[in-house]
């Protein structure tokens, strides 16, 4: 027997303490882990560690969809609020704009990510683990070593889980991409043969309609907090993607995984209640501090934390920067937002915009065609300025979407737009703003161009 067994053994009889382990690992942390682990973007430094709500994962509820949401394909006509468990997830765990928030969606090759499996794994999961095994085993705690053994198998339970269903999302991917490629070949061939069939003399020959699965689509979100998002996407990655659950590639595994994910709980339940109170401190304090850490997502790739963080202590609201971010080894996300001066709603004049060479060499313009440049002295320009209060609004999304009559029809009919004439009244006017905003960037732009 070690001789600080004893010393161990009498410490935690007389400290009197008693931990509820099947309350601790069936009920906290269950909610936050359901929406950080079901979003599918691990930690880099805790994906390998332990985390509060284990049976989430096992139980495969962290796929299940979630309600609340609904998805308006404007240019196709489709409207559906059954979004896929993970997409759901991700716009929820986002800090997104009322309504002001984009996400533009591309297949990108992800480059490899040596390095951070070795932190994860060497640095942080192997040394963890590692010594709550030792601290099992010199201390004689063979419950406590059940008790590690089990939650080394969660943690490779739940990586297999998460891989397989970014593997599904690829899968679903990957096919509907053939089937458009597939598609737009035969829609070339057939375009090739109509047009040397006119060369022939057919006049009668029609030209095959070309395919719209890789044609951009407008589609706006609303979340379960009411916050409207724009999607920007091709056509053939929205029903795979946001919609379908994901393809897993090996069920008989994934299946398999599952139950040798409900032993292990069983184990961890039962083990971490009859260990050690030492070993039951220790877990406690990995497993918490873990679960905490994952679920304000350190260390994840759509973590803004340290943005929001600066923000704070500089006491200036964050800025609106662009920022990306893979789920799968293909799927990327690109996170952006409109800019602040589409909420203003001053009418445009071309005087404000369009400079001669000699103008513009001279005389400041702001980086906004619509907006007039401020002079003034050293004096003005330094002044504090406070900050404006965005007006977000669903009809100033709608006007920024630039709709035809057709798809504004089709927001009427989805009770998106009101059918209050004076509410029509102002979105028209707002259209009209907007895309004399266009214009006048065009024009800007050019005359830069004529400039330099």
């Amino acid at each position: 027997m070690y001789p600080w067994h004893q010393t161990l053994k009498a410490w935690a009889n007389g400290t009197g303490l008693r931990i509820d382990a099947l309350g601790l690992v069936t009920l906290l942390g269950a909610e936050e882990m359901d929406r950080s682990i079901g979003r599918l973007m691990p930690s880099v430094y805790f994906d390998y560690l332990p985390l509060l709500g284990a049976f989430i994962v096992s139980g495969d509820r962290f796929t299940e969809r979630k309600l609340g949401y609904a998805m308006y394909n404007i240019s196709a006509g489709i409207v559906t609020t059954e979004l896929s468990g993970w997409f759901s997830r991700w716009l929820r765990a986002q800090e997104f704009h009322k309504i002001r928030s984009k996400v533009t969606w591309e297949l990108v090759d992800r480059p490899p990510r040596k390095k951070a499996f070795s932190v994860r794994l060497f640095l942080i999961s192997v040394p963890l683990h590692g010594m709550l095994l030792a601290l099992s085993i010199l201390a004689a705690d063979w419950w406590g070593f059940a008790n590690v053994i089990a939650m080394i198998i969660s943690v490779f339970v739940r990586c297999v889980q998460v891989a397989e269903n970014q593997a599904g999302i690829d899968e679903n991917i990957r096919l509907a991409e053939e089937e458009a490629n597939e598609k737009l070949a035969k829609y070339e061939q057939a375009k090739a043969n109509a047009e040397m069939r006119r060369k022939k003399g057919d006049v009668d020959v029609k030209m095959p309609n070309r395919p719209k699965d890789h044609d951009p689509l407008k589609v706006v979100v609303v979340t379960d907090e009411s916050k409207v998002l724009t999607i920007h996407s091709p056509s053939f990655l929205v029903k795979p993607a946001f919609t379908a659950n994901p393809r897993i590639p090996n069920p008989s595994f994934y299946l398999t995984c599952r139950i040798i994910g409900w032993i292990a709980f069983a184990v961890h339940v039962i083990s971490i209640g009859m260990a050690a109170l030492y070993t039951q401190i220790c877990t406690v304090v990995l497993i918490i501090s873990a679960t905490v850490l994952t679920a304000y997502k350190v260390g994840c790739e759509d973590s803004q934390l340290a943005t929001s963080i600066q923000s704070k202590l500089q006491h200036t609201e964050a800025e609106d920067k662009e920022w990306s971010c893979w789920v799968t080894s293909r799927l990327k996300a690109t996170i952006s937002s409109y800019p602040e001066e589409y909420t203003e709603w001053e009418p445009v004049k071309p005087e404000q915009v369009v400079l001669s060479p000699k103008e513009a060499e001279t005389r400041h313009v702001s980086s906004w065609p619509w907006s007039q440049g401020r002079t003034g002295t050293d004096l003005e320009s330094s002044a504090p300025k406070r900050k404006r209060v965005i007006q977000e609004r669903r009809q100033d999304l709608f006007a920024w979407l630039d709709l035809t009559p057709e798809e504004d029809e089709r927001m009427v009919a989805w009770h998106m737009i009101p059918h209050s004439q004076d509410w029509k009244d102002v979105y028209l006017e707002k259209k009209e703003i907007h895309r004399r905003r266009i214009r006048a960037s065009q024009a800007f732009q050019a005359s830069q161009v004529a400039c330099t």
